[in-house]
């Protein structure tokens, strides 16, 4: 039957030259005879051989070390902790005045610059963000443009040394166990064409890759930045034989080509073009970006935390041995999560702890009921000032629940939900869309937390200037605004309510020179007599 085919074969190569068919089966037999020639060998008459199962399981011993280091560097798994490690690579582009500049721009060190210039710290931020723009500047320079295209095959690199070659493996040695690092495999020939996506998803991976010098200094660095220190040279040398041997794999053995010219065996199919993995963007870009971003956020944040400092004797005035009620999960731990993890903050927790601990001693239910009396009880002579005494003392004596509602808008299902704030900060670690959608998030949960402390703040300086003058109309021998003023302040049910509001009137106006470095208070509306 041999015999009988290559006759038959040999008559079409004859008279049917010209058919498409006849020459898609010489192309084929052109393909499989240069598949042939391969040295080593690694395929026979439609059969992967032993020496293509040995380079696999050589790539599988050699990419495991790499994998463990990328999988707590620069592993995909976690964007963030990526961009960190890629920066640190980066970074060591710049010349070492540079380096530490860029080191003076820690939060630490920008904090205390502003604190030691005192008089005007304007001028140091402002020479702060001309520093970071010079450094972002610099990243256009052709040796940063190089750290991008050196980075993206790095990024590949990574990925490569992830691929799950067991699949493969198990393919020729059925009783392989991934796990047992002192097995042996034994080989046998496999089909081709039952490895068909085994050699396309290592295709996939394999294409394009290319392993340099720069790339062997990234993995060395990258081992140094995780150990913290220098690597031993037995470390250092393991590394770059885990590398050379790779690289001698994927340019000798398995280069891409062959591996397309098996796939294209197995499809019959010439023009075929297995699908390539993609690395596009930039890693310098990206950097810049967490650059400007941390800025940015650190700049808001000393900015606060120094506002807050300012205060802190006109807090303790204000509250003596009082401690600061906390607002729901708007608090400090969870700030710390979010400065820690994702470069981002709540921007109004002190704030917003003042107001609510200010509702609690300075407006308790006893002066709630005094001013609710006067509204319903008062016989007031003007008509229109009762109408607004009363939508403001309405609006103030309601505060306490708008800070209610904030607090539970982090329910579950509610629009601040804390349980999907902590799932966009894990998964913004492997998603940047997820990253934004946590930017967008928090910036709405500051936005309802200033929205509050406006809107309760004016109220209380209108409540405020009323008081004012209700506490000097009272003292006055006959009542200009409410002609039973009097009865009703000093009846035995708000004599107590009375007294405490007097007495404790000139808090209000601490309160409010604190709550100017937050909100706008318009100061002609808050008479204190």
């Amino acid at each position: 039957m041999g015999f009988i085919k290559t006759i038959s074969e040999l008559f079409e190569s004859i008279f049917k030259r010209s058919s498409p068919e006849v020459q898609k089966k010489q192309q084929m037999k052109k393909l499989e005879q240069e598949i042939r020639e391969f040295q080593p060998a690694i395929c026979r008459n439609g059969m992967l051989l032993p020496n293509f199962g040995e380079a696999i399981f050589a790539l599988y011993k050699n990419t495991r070390p790499l994998d463990n280091l990328f999988s707590v560097t620069v592993s995909q798994n976690d964007i963030q902790r990526q961009r960190r490690f890629e920066a640190q690579l980066i970074v060591t582009g710049y010349p070492a005045e540079d380096q530490e500049t860029l080191n003076s721009l820690s939060f630490e060190n920008r904090k205390a610059d502003v604190l030691a210039e005192g008089q005007n710290p304007d001028r140091v931020y402002i020479h702060q963000r001309k520093e970071l723009e010079r450094l972002i500047k610099a990243l256009n320079t052709d040796g940063f443009k190089k750290m991008d295209a050196d980075l993206l095959q790095l990024r590949q690199l990574v990925e490569f040394c992830h691929y799950n070659y067991t699949p493969f493996l198990q393919a020729f040695d059925t009783n392989f166990i991934p796990a047992d690092l002192m097995y042996k495999p034994s080989y046998r020939e496999i089909s081709l064409s039952t490895a068909q996506n085994l050699l396309e998803d290592l295709y996939f991976q394999a294409s394009g890759l290319q392993i340099t010098t720069s790339t062997a200094d990234a993995v060395i660095a990258l081992a140094q930045l995780r150990s913290g220190s220098d690597l031993s040279e037995t470390d250092r040398q393991a590394y770059l034989g885990n590398l050379k041997k790779i690289n001698y794999i994927i340019t000798k053995i398995l280069n891409p080509e062959k591996l397309k010219a098996l796939i294209r065996l197995c499809r019959q199919d010439l023009a075929y073009e297995p699908g390539i993995a993609k690395y596009t963007g930039s890693p310098r870009q990206d950097f810049a970006n967490m650059l400007q971003a941390r800025f940015d956020s650190d700049e808001q944040r000393i900015k606060t935390e120094i506002q807050d400092e300012t205060i802190s004797d006109e807090v303790s005035a204000l509250f003596p041995e009082i401690p600061l009620e906390d607002v729901g999960v708007y608090n400090q731990t969870y700030n710390n999560l979010l400065q820690s993890e994702v470069s981002m903050s709540f921007k109004w927790i002190l704030p917003m702890r003042i107001l609510k601990t200010f509702l609690k001693h300075y407006m308790p239910e006893g002066a709630k009921a005094l001013l609710n009396d006067i509204v319903i009880e008062g016989f007031f002579n003007n008509p229109a000032y009762k109408s607004s005494f009363s939508s403001i003392v309405f609006a103030a004596i309601n505060a306490d629940k708008d800070i209610v509602d904030f607090e539970e808008s982090f329910g579950a299902d509610k629009k601040h939900s804390i349980a999907v704030l902590e799932s966009y900060i894990k998964d913004s670690k492997k998603d940047k869309d997820f990253f934004k959608k946590l930017e967008k998030m928090v910036q709405s949960i500051n936005d309802d937390a200033h929205k509050v402390l406006q809107t309760e703040c004016t109220n209380l300086s209108s409540l405020s200037r009323q008081l004012g003058e209700l506490l000097a109309d009272a003292k006055k021998p006959s009542s200009e605004i409410i002609s039973n003023l009097k009865v009703l302040m000093m009846s035995s049910r708000n004599r107590d309510n009375t007294n405490f509001l007097e007495s404790n009137y000139e808090k209000w106006n601490i309160f409010f020179e604190i709550m100017k470095n937050y909100v706008i208070i318009n100061s002609g509306d808050i008479k204190h007599e």
